[in-house]
């Protein structure tokens, strides 16, 4: 009964988002979201998640591909012997121009970003749609469901990401998005049972933990509030002549998990 081919089998699927990044510099400009990599504080606290799935059989890993997810991948299955697998469709939603968003609202903007998740023409941060967004990362997802070759996958991921999944898991709609918090380096544990007779049925057994703080009691921001808090609003800087110029990252894109 352990053959994963076997319709019988419960298999499992443990979604992690990666670890902490800086999506802003010392002055709160932004770095591109897309090439940031883990600091040592993410690292640890992807760390202490190894220690929680040592146990874990893993026989096969999926990441995003990007550079925060790669790391978070590589340090949890380090001497396993294991090849991750780079799938661009589970890249996180992308947002769009910070220089876009109405002037002194862009905290308010990039806390609250899923806030239009369930409307019809939601958009995160004036860039993706996340319905297009949606599809595309449930398909690649039910894809993963549908292949035989695993019996415990692990999938690390973005929180966007790891939210659209939840919601497919739940049945619910993308209206739940901003409730289904995903702190960095947090664990989902999603059961798989599948049968000709009753199709699939998922299981959702654990959500949101953090090895690394397992009651959050010093949790207490949302992810999107936490990315938020470290932006501030560039100063122009006045050239020769005196006329206010900024010549900065001001058109960079918008932070996303």
């Amino acid at each position: 009964m352990n053959d994963p081919s076997d319709p019988r089998v419960r298999r499992r699927i443990l979604v992690v988002r990666h670890g902490a990044v800086r999506y802003f510099d010392e002055d709160g400009q932004p770095f591109h979201p897309r090439d940031v990599p883990l600091t040592d504080h993410g690292r640890g606290q992807v760390a202490a998640l190894r220690q929680v799935l040592a146990p874990a059989a893993i026989d096969r890993v999926v990441c995003s591909g990007l550079p925060r997810t790669r790391q978070t991948a590589d340090i949890l299955v380090a001497g396993r012997g294991l090849v991750v697998e780079e799938d661009a469709a589970f890249r996180e939603i992308r947002g769009g121009r910070l220089r876009d968003l109405p002037a002194g609202r862009v905290q308010a903007l990039i806390a609250g970003a899923y806030g239009l998740a369930g409307a019809a023409d939601g958009r995160f941060l004036g860039g993706d749609s996340f319905a297009g967004f949606a599809d595309r990362v449930v398909a690649a997802f039910d894809g993963l469901v549908g292949a035989r070759d695993w019996r415990v996958l692990l999938l690390v991921a973005h929180d966007a990401v790891n939210r659209v999944i939840l919601c497919r898991v739940l049945g619910s709609t993308l209206q739940t998005m901003p409730a289904l918090e995903q702190d960095p380096a947090c664990l989902n544990i999603i059961d798989v049972d599948q049968s000709p007779e009753t199709g699939t049925r998922f299981i959702l057994r654990t959500m949101n933990m953090t090895a690394y703080e397992p009651a959050k009691l010093r949790i207490d921001l949302t992810s999107m509030e936490h990315a938020a808090s470290g932006y501030r609003p560039r100063e122009p800087r006045r050239g020769a002549d005196d006329r206010p110029t900024d010549d900065g990252p001001t058109g960079a894109a918008t932070p996303a998990g």
